[in-house]
């Protein structure tokens, strides 16, 4: 499957690296078209501010001109207001392969001492915007603007034609900048019907014409959702019929179904591993080779971004992308008699809306797989047709069976079933799913040196997280990467006997264990030792600012986390002081901390338990509350005399 998303986060990467090693064009007279110039006059009014850039004219129009294909002119001119623009706006992009054409690239620019610069598309450089993949026919052009600066007016015009597997079009209008005037036309046979996203509608200025004024940015906030899952957006149906999910669902079906068809040496695989049938040791058995056994190699030549290799291809090479995954899978299952069904997602939450049926907008796909009511997991989902369904990612090789990957919880996707299908709600697993249990067995020298040893269980997804980390490093790698995390907690430090266990067992938990030292620990006010309990791990990251919030704010996760600390304090010392004890409870979070000591021991214990992926803006002040009491909890010590 085409995942656009990855395409366009390396495509960045690539046109920038090529527009900056372009050569630098000299000033020159461009035929400059009437519309540039017009939308250069245009002031745009002062409530549109950017430290980066104001789009002047965003104009889309698109032309269903056949029954598989749509063609897009899209205008655009810029002002350049900060250096970030700047670099973000010397360039432009097209994407084609096989079954797409850029008709024409153009861009202009008009410099801040009102020098007009003109490039063409015979200048363009040519690239490849996946990375990872043995093959893809997806190829891309990039343009390098000349003149561009801070100050500069810049524009360009890109036409080329898609492959419209269904005759629909989505007008993406927001993003980072601000736009003083979006325009999009459409051309078609038909009465588009069109569905507004994150967006009041609007009314057509004329048929088939809408336009939007003073759109404003999507500002960075941390802890915002992702800009592709809160921008407005407009998808529109070009065809006379709406199409419904079961009509994208049955697409689907079409193309994936006739890949399911075994060969005798998968056949043979089939017996080998699951020799008890229909058993739910079988279907981990199976979910594991396709976890494991297949390697992540996407081959996508025109239609193979949507339809997967057929399954005995797959085996055969052992290499092949979500899809293959999911369909090798799928068709060992039904080996052995178990039902299971592909399930369309995108890998950013909230990004899929449900009103407005479109397969555009799936970038990945996993398996639900039918089981009996005694099998238990975390990502079970009751369905009123299909029956009791276990989601499972055989992409993510970090993952067991029974879980889901945290950036599929919460979210939507399309059940592909024999009858159609439709979409389903992917559950977002129960705090207690992912655990991170610390405990240590500390000393305290005279000198405020702290020592001992330190053992963190992890489960879930705190584990398949960190498996996914630590499994690309070396063990030189993972020592200093763990010496980063002990830095956000320690002035100075050593770390020695780093060890770690079940890093390749996705079944069992993440066992790591190591000895810290760190002088320096205790500070001093004149007879008396200050000694932090909670001596690492801090939970909330910051207050969030609400002066000018407009979002929710996206947290981790569910998970419970708890610290078990034991410091066994030097002879003759005593604590004279402890911290209180501590309880926050909130729908989005609950904690309780407390410190305690007996003669010669002080001892610390808490809880952390994170209910949600989500808080509302609404709420947020609320969370802030709660992450304030914490904060001061772990910044809280002991008095020692």
């Amino acid at each position: 499957m085409r995942r656009a998303a990855l395409a366009v986060a390396v495509a960045v990467t690539l046109v920038g690296a090529l527009a900056s090693s372009a050569a630098p064009r000299s000033p020159s007279i461009a035929d400059m078209p009437a519309w540039v110039r017009e939308a250069a006059g245009t002031k745009p009014p002062e409530t549109l501010t950017s430290k980066k850039a104001i789009v002047l004219l965003d104009e889309t129009t698109v032309t269903g001109g056949s029954a598989d294909a749509i063609t897009t002119r899209r205008r655009q001119v810029v002002k350049i207001t900060g250096a970030a623009g700047r670099d973000d706006y010397n360039f432009i992009a097209a994407y084609f392969d096989r079954d797409t054409k850029i008709y024409s690239m153009h861009a202009w620019s008009i410099d801040p001492k009102g020098l007009e610069y003109e490039a063409r598309e015979k200048e363009a450089v040519e690239f490849s915007p996946y990375d990872g993949e043995l093959y893809s026919d997806m190829r891309g052009k990039t343009l390098r603007i000349p003149g561009v600066d801070v100050g500069s007016i810049v524009a360009s015009e890109i036409t080329q034609s898609d492959r419209a597997y269904h005759l629909q079009s989505t007008w993406r209008f927001q993003g980072d900048v601000p736009v003083a005037l979006a325009r999009f036309a459409v051309t078609t046979g038909s009465q588009p019907v069109v569905h507004w996203t994150h967006y009041d509608a609007v009314e057509p200025v004329r048929p088939g014409v809408w336009e939007l004024h003073d759109v404003p940015a999507i500002e960075e906030e941390p802890g915002r959702p992702s800009m592709n899952a809160i921008a407005g957006r407009m998808s529109i149906n070009l065809a006379a019929s709406v199409l419904t999910w079961a009509d994208i669902a049955k697409w689907y079906a079409g193309l994936a179904f006739p890949r399911n068809t075994p060969t005798p040496e998968l056949q043979a695989k089939v017996r080998e591993l699951a020799p008890k049938g229909a058993s739910i040791e079988s279907i981990r058995a199976l979910a594991r080779f396709a976890q494991r056994d297949v390697r992540y190699v996407a081959v996508e030549i025109g239609i193979g971004g949507y339809q997967p290799h057929a399954a005995g291809d797959i085996f055969r090479t052992r290499n092949g992308d979500c899809k293959d995954k999911a369909t090798l899978m799928r068709t060992m299952l039904a080996g052995i008699g178990v039902e299971s069904h592909y399930v369309l997602v995108n890998t950013t939450r909230g990004l899929i809306d449900p009103s407005f049926a479109t397969s555009s907008l799936f970038n990945h796909a996993i398996l639900a797989v039918r089981v009996p009511a005694e099998v238990k997991g975390h990502a079970i989902v009751e369905h009123p047709a299909a029956g009791r369904l276990m989601l499972f990612d055989p992409t993510s090789t970090t993952t067991p069976f029974g879980y889901l990957p945290p950036y599929l919880q919460a979210s939507r996707g399309l059940l592909v079933t024999n009858d159609g299908g439709d979409l389903i709600a992917l559950p977002a697993h129960a705090a207690d799913a992912n655990q991170l249990r610390r405990s240590a067995k500390l000393q305290l020298d005279a000198a405020g040196t702290l020592s001992g040893h330190v053992d963190e269980i992890r489960t879930g997804g705190i584990a398949s997280e960190m498996r996914g980390t630590l499994q690309s490093l070396s063990g030189a790698e993972r020592a200093r990467f763990m010496e980063s995390v002990m830095a956000q907690h320690f002035t100075h430090y050593t770390i020695a006997g780093l060890a770690v266990q079940n890093l390749d067992d996705v079944e069992s938990d993440l066992v790591i264990s190591y000895d810290i030292t760190a002088p320096g620990y205790v500070k001093r006010a004149a007879d008396m030792m200050l000694v932090r309990p909670r001596v690492m791990g801090q939970k909330p990251e910051t207050i969030i600012d609400m002066a000018e919030r407009k979002n929710g704010y996206v947290t981790d996760g569910p998970s419970v986390q708890t610290d078990e600390i034991e410091i066994k304090l030097p002879p003759a010392v005593a604590v004279d002081e402890l911290p209180p004890a501590v309880t926050v409870k909130t729908p989005a979070l609950e904690y309780s901390s407390k410190s305690e000591y007996e003669p010669g021991i002080l001892r610390y214990r808490r809880r952390y338990a994170l209910q949600t992926f989500f808080v509302a803006k609404e709420k947020i002040p609320e969370l802030n509350k709660a992450f304030s009491q914490i904060l001061a909890d772990e910044r809280a010590s002991a008095v020692l005399k």
